[in-house]
């Protein structure tokens, strides 16, 4: 069984902190007596929260067996929703490039299927530790699952 979570890495606790410190910071917009101010702390807080809903259920890959599960989980913990495909539906275990014009590329881990068929495992930046984290990933899934492992593939950007 391997499994991927989002759940518990530094920047999914970094965004966590974040948030806090956002709401800290905000909170002088609806303590003061001026409308103004309380119109745009509405607006920070609805967009803190929308935030705050995003990053509160974070998701759960696993390759268990011949099935496929992403998991949607509350605070990493509970699940809420669980998705289960089947691994028939797909042939090859792939890394797919993205291009991003500000900062390192996006590297995508996922098994793709005849009909473009496409479950995401994993994400990473397409630095080298990223790179080499991605191929090992990729390389372990393809041999727990029995698939063919497509090297990465052409830019899609």
């Amino acid at each position: 069984m391997i499994v991927h979570r989002n759940a518990g890495r530094v920047v999914w606790w970094l965004v966590g902190v974040v948030l806090v410190i956002a709401a800290i910071w905000g909170w002088p917009l609806i303590t003061t007596p001026t409308l103004e101010h309380h119109f745009y702390g509405l607006f920070w807080y609805t967009m803190l929260g929308l935030g705050a809903a995003f990053w509160m259920f974070p998701a759960e890959q696993t390759l268990a067996g011949r099935h496929l599960r992403r998991r949607t989980m509350l605070l990493g913990l509970l699940p809420v929703y669980t998705r289960e495909i089947d691994l028939a539906a797909f042939d090859r275990v792939t890394l797919e490039q993205d291009r991003s014009t500000i900062g390192a590329d996006s590297l995508w881990v996922l098994f793709a299927g005849p009909d473009d068929q496409r479950f995401v495992f994993a994400h990473y930046r397409a630095t080298r530790r990223g790179q080499a984290a991605a191929t090992a990933l990729a390389g372990r899934l393809a041999q727990q699952s029995g698939l063919a492992f497509a090297q990465l593939a052409p830019d899609n950007g």
